[in-house]
């Protein structure tokens, strides 16, 4: 505890089912950004050959939620795959712990590798944790803690999803819960924080008293958004604390004190209600506070004055941002067809196809001249796209009876984004739907192919038809 006052998952509606799972997993090649797993000493780690881990003899000393032990380490696996989704995850590992250190473990998973859940903190070993949501990734967090003579050596830890009937899960496009709690500022500059940052003047970064949402060193996988007096910042969860280590009073199903409404921090009730006879994890509360606030973001951010203030907190690895800007359109497929609105046609005399035939069962031909002076049929096909992306760009050429032969060289212009491109289609050889390539297209009506009845041939049938623009996933 401090002894002065310086002291959110998916966008959309999804179903997932998971089927019955391989008890193997399969270790991906890219560790965490934020973490090393290479042999050698990292964050007071020292990594084996084989994987193990020790604490090093010349760990660092530790940050001050853990003051009663002298050295502390500090790693993140690399992200493990799984080859199917799983809901349930067994944790085995094998530790020497002597006395005067410790080992704590901690699990979390993700679906994408972006958005992560938070920590699931000190599974007994052997334990299954079982996720609210279905997971494709995992990692552990090891800490190691010891005095100056002895220290924990972990040998192994293995994540193991756990074989189980298929199951149904869906998750609504909820916003990241806000509540409104007491703030102290951080200060402490030049200590280390409970994931191994080491406190700047002016930092920007949190402490929450939970191990649950705790960002690997320098990651921002949990943020949360703090707003007073019209003023907002977003800053990353670096550390633990100040009062408690494991009250995640933002949760849903809180890791402790089940009794308190959710977002009613621990420290705010024994201070105001006199819950546990006025204690919380870290002493007596003198002064409420569940979120301390790096200077950078006390000061310069929210042009807070003092060091407390009452602020409103967003929890935004919960969910979707309350104040961000709404995210753009998605791309959606859009087909152009030949007797629609973005279909233009030249003032000229136009053939049509025989009844039934072409992709909406009508089309227009024209004969081509290799005259581009003599020609007069030209068709624009010109969409209103929902959203900038990259799309699959295809027209439709028709097999309709026509008494004359079909062009090998139907010149489509297609202008996109970046430009305009030429692409040269054997109407003879090619028919139903025809990519023309995959092209950049602005949102709008700026983009648009474009085919004239010029060709190299005399006396050809050129067919138009729709057009199709397929978004690239």
């Amino acid at each position: 505890m401090r002894t002065t006052l310086h002291s959110c998952w998916m966008r959309f509606f999804l179903a997932t089912i998971c089927v019955a799972l391989s008890a193997q997993y399969v270790a991906s090649s890219a560790p965490t950004s934020a973490q090393a797993s290479s042999a050698g000493v990292h964050d007071g780690v020292q990594i084996a050959a084989d994987g193990s881990l020790e604490l090093s003899v010349a760990a660092p000393p530790p940050p001050a939620v853990e003051s009663s032990f002298g050295r502390y380490g500090f790693y993140i696996s690399p992200v493990q795959t799984f080859p199917a989704a799983t809901f349930d995850l067994q944790v085995n590992y094998d530790a020497t712990v002597p006395v005067g250190s410790a080992v704590r473990i901690a699990v979390r998973t993700s679906s994408d590798g972006q958005r992560w859940t938070a920590w699931e903190t000190d599974p007994a070993n052997g334990a299954t944790v079982t996720l609210q949501q279905a997971a494709h990734m995992a990692q552990y967090r090891a800490i190691l803690l010891g005095s100056a003579t002895a220290g924990p050596v972990v040998r192994s830890v293995q994540l193991k999803p756990v074989a189980g009937p298929a199951r149904y899960h869906a998750m609504a496009d909820e916003v990241a819960p806000t509540f409104q709690v007491h703030a102290t500022r951080m200060g402490m500059v030049g200590g280390r924080t409970a994931n191994g940052h080491i406190i700047r003047p002016r930092d920007h970064f949190v402490s929450l008293p939970s191990w649950n949402s705790l960002s690997s060193r320098n990651g921002y996988e949990y943020q949360v958004r703090i707003t007073y007096n019209g003023r907002s910042a977003v800053a990353p969860v670096w550390d633990v604390g100040p009062w408690n280590t494991r009250d995640d009073y933002w949760s849903m199903q809180r890791e402790r004190f089940p009794e308190l409404r959710r977002g009613w921090p621990q420290d705010h009730a024994a201070y105001f209600d006199k819950h546990n006879g006025g204690y919380a994890e870290k002493g007596y509360v003198r002064f409420p506070t569940a979120i301390d606030v790096g200077d950078g973001v006390w000061w310069d951010e929210l042009g807070i004055n003092g060091d407390r203030a009452v602020v409103e907190v967003t929890f935004l690895w919960q969910g979707r941002d309350p104040q961000a800007e709404p995210p753009p359109p998605a791309a959606t497929e859009v087909v152009v067809d030949n007797e629609g609105p973005a279909f233009h046609l030249s003032q000229a005399l136009w053939h049509h196809s025989p009844d039934g035939c072409g992709a909406g069962e009508h089309a227009f031909w024209a004969p081509t001249t290799p005259d581009p002076r003599q020609s007069k049929h030209t068709a624009r096909w010109q969409p209103t796209l929902t959203a900038e992306a990259t799309y699959d760009l295809f027209v439709h050429v028709p097999v309709c009876a026509n008494r004359y032969p079909i062009t090998t060289q139907a010149r489509y212009r297609v202008q996109h984004r970046d430009g305009s491109s030429v692409v040269v289609i054997n109407q003879a050889g090619q028919t139903g739907w025809v990519h023309l390539g995959r092209f950049p297209f602005a949102q709008g009506d700026a983009g648009s192919v474009q085919l004239t009845n010029t060709a190299p041939e005399t006396q050809h049938a050129i067919w138009f038809d729709d057009a199709r623009w397929v978004p690239v996933e």
